[in-house]
Order: structure tokens, then C-alpha cells, then sequence
């Protein structure tokens, strides 16, 4: 964790280094809710599922700081710390670097998987008024994940830091005065497997509240969800959804 603790304090000094001589709005963001696991896939080569079923809730949080221009680029800076940990009998035997974790034994899985985030977006349709528009950007992704499963005799621990490129949009409907529909996302597509599970995804779509000039409250939906499947003989895949009922602040 060393890793992202220095690649947190080199983003934020790059970033507030450049955008402090601009004339920007600065808007803070803290998000909280319900975590729900609709799927957690852990499976070896050419085997099935050896968590199937395994599900947890877990409260779910999120930091955002956003510089905002109008009608020019936003930049924006993510943290979503995820730590989630799950009991259960495994359903499939999942063979892992020459040990065979048996289908029918009880494990225990402690699973973490922290991102840190760049965005930046640009609108590429406007209202006249502003409320309505669509933004259009990209994002740099730090990914951390923790895997550790154990049963009562066997256990592994792995590990694996990653940073990817991921498309960015953000759009906003108005309803009424006060209220309109909000969507923000990050995803990348997986080119070599699975469409949606082996890419990433990270979505939100919610009801947006003006409660006064300087604040607004979000509540909806956040999906996340993707995975790997490297098909190597002696090694796993791990696919996830989550789905988070959430209720987002945000002030400037």
C-alpha cells in the first residue's frame, strides 16, 4: 500500500499544481451507502465457479474533488476504497499454483480493491442554460487488488497493482427547477474476452436535488463491475458485480 500512498501524494501536488493558476470552481464530493455483491467469480482454469453464491453488504464510500469550468475541461480526482470479506463453502474444487482447493470445504475470502482516479471531461453538447449537457473525456485508473482466500488447510494471498485508461462520461437531464437526472461513468471493453465482464465498469445514474447555489444532493445507483480471466493452466480468473445504493453531497 506504500505504492498508492505515493501515487495519491504525486497526483494530488501535480494536480493542484496545475490547476491553481486557473480560474476554476472547486467542488467536493463524499458519497456513502449500501455495497451489494450480485456476483463474485473466482474459478481455475477451465473449472467453474468456487464462490458461487458468496455474497456480502457492505457500506460503500467515496471521495471526489472536481475543478470546473464552464464550457471548458473538468478535472476531477477519485477515491473508492473497497474492502469486503465473505464465508463459504466452496462449490467447485479451484486448482491454484499446485495446491487443489477442494469443492465442500469452508473458506474465508478477504477481498480489496482500492482505485484511485484522474478524469477529465469536455462538453461536447450544452444547453443554453448550462444544466443540460454531455461530457465526453477519459480517465487514468490506479487499481490495487488483495486476494485472500483460505479453507482450513490451505490459503493463498495475491496481490496486483494496475494502471488502465478508461473512457469518461457525465450528463445531466433536467426535470424540474430543482431535480434532474445525473450520470456519471468510467469503463473500458475487454478486446480479448468477455464484452463486459473481463473490462471495467463503473457507473452511476441517480436523482440529482439543488438544495442552494453552492450544494447538491445525488441519490441512485452505482454499478461496478469487470474482471480478468488470464486462461493459464494453475492460475484463477475473478470476475465481480457490485451494486451500491448510494446518496452523494457535493459543495463548493
Amino acid at each position: 500500500m506504500n505504492i498508492i500512498k505515493k501515487l495519491i501524494i504525486c497526483l494530488l501536488f501535480t494536480s493542484f499544481t496545475f490547476l491553481k493558476a486557473q480560474e476554476r470552481n472547486n467542488e467536493f464530493q463524499f458519497e456513502a451507502g449500501v455495497l451489494y455483491t450480485q456476483n463474485m467469480v473466482i474459478h481455475g482454469f477451465n473449472q467453474a465457479n468456487a464462490t458461487k453464491g458468496w455474497s456480502k453488504e457492505s457500506p460503500d464510500v467515496r471521495f471526489e474533488y472536481w475543478s470546473k469550468k464552464d464550457n471548458s475541461w473538468n478535472y476531477g480526482l477519485i477515491f473508492q476504497p473497497l474492502s469486503v470479506n465473505y464465508s463459504g463453502v466452496l462449490s467447485s474444487n479451484l486448482n491454484y499454483k499446485g495446491i487443489v482447493y477442494k469443492a465442500g470445504d469452508a473458506g474465508h475470502l478477504k477481498y480489496q480493491f482500492p482505485t484511485l482516479r484522474f478524469s477529465s471531461n469536455y462538453p461536447i453538447f450544452s444547453s443554453n442554460s448550462g444544466k443540460d449537457f454531455l461530457r465526453f473525456g477519459a480517465s487514468i485508473v490506479v487499481r490495487y487488488a488483495d486476494i485472500n482466500l483460505s479453507t482450513n488447510t490451505n490459503s493463498f494471498n495475491t496481490t496486483n497493482l494496475l494502471a488502465l485508461p478508461l473512457i469518461n462520461l457525465e450528463a445531466n437531464k433536467t426535470l424540474s427547477n430543482d431535480y434532474s437526472l445525473f450520470t456519471r461513468a468510467d469503463f473500458l471493453p475487454s478486446i480479448d474476452g468477455s464484452t463486459f465482464l473481463d473490462g471495467l465498469f463503473d457507473i452511476f445514474i441517480g436523482i440529482k436535488k439543488i438544495m442552494n447555489p453552492k450544494s447538491n444532493i445525488d441519490i441512485g445507483l452505482r454499478m461496478f463491475f469487470g474482471g480478468y480471466n488470464p486462461r493459464k493452466a494453475d492460475d484463477f480468473a475473478n470476475r465481480i458485480f457490485y451494486n451500491a445504493f448510494v446518496v452523494r453531497y457535493s459543495w463548493n
